[in-house]
């Protein structure tokens, strides 16, 4: 019978024994728990961390540039002196009824336009120059290319198109077209 109480208890030992492990160990793993928290907390509130960009500003800075710079830069970019940048500008306003958009002034938009057909530049470039998404540029770029078709008849002279040699075989099935425009 001594043999058996003392098994018992022995076994009764170990199962305090286990359970205080696994009470320590459940203890711990809150502690790391809360631990955690803390950290995560002290580092989104006190860490300095990288500034959000401003879009409107870097567009702003952009085009401050483009507008204020030198003539020089304006020309470079443009392939137009400031000068003539500005009557283009009121021109298409007056006479080819292009307007101001909520977001997009005329400026902008003439700019983008020049832009893209002076560099033959992808959407996805001057969404990156100007701060813009491909479908604000897309809408701008047709509404300005709208008011340069109506202005064109006043202000463009059209020559009849002439080509020789390779260029005439490169071309020579776009022949409709180019007698079109």
């Amino acid at each position: 019978m001594d043999h058996s109480i003392v098994d018992t208890a022995m076994t009764s030992r170990k199962r305090k024994r286990e359970e205080y492990k696994k009470i320590i160990l459940l203890a711990a793993a809150c502690v790391v728990h809360m631990v955690i928290g803390v950290v995560t907390w002290y580092h989104n509130n006190y860490f300095v961390k990288e500034p959000t960009r401003n879009w409107e500003l870097e567009r702003h800075s952009f085009l401050n540039r483009l507008y204020r710079g030198t003539n020089k830069d304006c020309i470079e970019q443009l392939r137009l002196s400031k000068n003539a940048f500005f009557n283009l500008c009121r021109i298409l306003q007056e006479k080819g009824g292009l307007v101001r958009t909520r977001n997009v002034p005329t400026t902008e938009a003439v700019a983008m336009f020049l832009h893209i057909l002076a560099h033959n530049l992808k959407y996805r470039v001057v969404q990156f120059s100007y701060c813009r998404s491909k479908e604000t540029i897309s809408r701008q770029f047709n509404d300005v290319l709208r008011a340069v078709m109506k202005v064109s008849k006043d202000y463009l002279n059209f020559q009849p198109c002439t080509l020789e040699g390779a260029e005439a075989n490169k071309w020579r099935w776009f022949e409709v077209s180019l007698s079109i425009v």
